[in-house]
């Protein structure tokens, strides 16, 4: 049995996706750049300039829109190849395409009459030095490609590791605040206590699983409940929590882990500093095509020690969120002291993302 390695799964990343729009307009503007430059560097020898950089883009975008379509289909018989076969594959390809089209350039420009292939050139010196010309081209274009492939495996498996840095550095705190309330009841209420250990494992799954870092928000709401099941038996009817989640935004996806350290702060910040009972309020909206979650305490008596309590897991979402979605997303801290006694507040604003497929395997005998 043979697993098919991450490096295999993303060697088509070494060429831009053809099969996309996007791509395929950006090669045409470039062909459109080049046919200009190579107008101006001939334009001395030309009565027509313009006649002669519409005939050359013409032939630039044939080749670029052959070539695209080429490659485009072969991405699929390229999914699983080792990155060096990806690069003389596409090579080769891109070295036949533009050999077959200056063959057809060179025929319709000498039966229409064209300048665009001089008659004293003869069909297969003209072939054979814009092959060598494509040759020369591509294997610089995908060197490039090469080396921004390497560059961008490198930084992935850098952000990776600091993602499961980040996410171990949160684990000991979140544990030790789990075991002291678990401790306080295992000799007052043990029935609770059993039931809080099985909330704890599924905390702990999901704490120390190193599968993908994204999850839709349903998913993190449940962890949420069972982290909220736990301080619920601690503190009774101190807690309150209230949630306000639309059905609409629970399909939306983030980062595993990133709501449950805001909740657990709220908490041990925030309602366990009080001298009485305390709401913990969760809001979710979709405002303007970004998810907006916010969640909201009463401040305690002295504000200090909720404010350094917050920064180890405050930092750490931050660092998360970068990683994740680079500028992309925000988190944002802030005291309403226009309500009675204060109210602290956390509120994470995150872009739309599609949910990552699974890794795929392959098997070979």
């Amino acid at each position: 049995m043979q697993r098919i390695t991450p490096k295999l799964r993303h060697s088509l990343s070494l060429i831009p996706n053809f099969c996309e729009a996007r791509a395929i307009l950006t090669l045409a503007f470039a062909m459109a750049l080049v046919a200009s430059v190579l107008t101006l560097a001939t334009v001395a020898a030309s009565d027509e300039p313009l006649k002669r950089w519409f005939l050359i883009m013409l032939y630039l975008q044939w080749i670029g829109f052959c070539g695209a379509a080429t490659l485009c289909w072969a991405r699929r018989w390229l999914r699983y190849a080792r990155p060096g076969v990806v690069f003389f594959v596409c090579w080769g390809l891109l070295v036949v395409i533009v050999m077959v089209i200056a063959n057809f350039a060179y025929r319709g420009s000498l039966w229409l009459g064209l300048d665009f292939a001089t008659a004293d050139e003869t069909r297969l010196a003209f072939i054979a030095r814009h092959t060598m010309i494509a040759a020369i081209v591509a294997l610089l274009m995908l060197r490039y490609f090469w080396v921004r492939h390497q560059w961008t495996m490198q930084v992935q498996a850098e952000g990776e590791a600091r993602y499961q840095a980040l996410n171990a550095r949160i684990r000991p705190h979140f544990l030790f605040n789990a075991l002291n309330s678990l401790a306080a009841l295992i000799q007052v209420r043990p029935d609770e206590a059993e039931m809080m250990v099985e909330d704890l494992s599924d905390l702990f799954r999901a704490s120390l699983e190193k599968g993908q870092p994204i999850a839709r928000l349903v998913e993190e709401i449940g962890l949420c409940h069972a982290y909220l099941r736990i301080e619920k038996l601690r503190l009774g009817d101190k807690l309150v929590v209230e949630w306000d989640i639309p059905e609409e935004v629970l399909d939306w996806t983030l980062p595993k882990l990133i709501l449950q350290p805001l909740i657990e702060n709220a908490v041990h910040h925030g309602i366990s500093k009080l001298a009485g009972h305390g709401v913990v309020r969760i809001a979710a909206r979709d405002i303007f095509g970004r998810l907006v979650i916010e969640v909201s305490n009463p401040m305690p008596p002295s504000t200090e020690s909720h404010r350094l309590g917050n920064r180890v897991a405050v930092d750490n979402i931050a660092q998360r969120l970068k990683l994740i979605y680079g500028e992309g997303a925000r988190l944002e801290l802030g005291r309403d002291l226009r309500l009675e006694g204060g109210v602290f507040r956390a509120r994470l604003v995150l872009p739309r993302t599609a949910m990552p497929e699974p890794a795929q395997t392959g098997t070979g005998a």
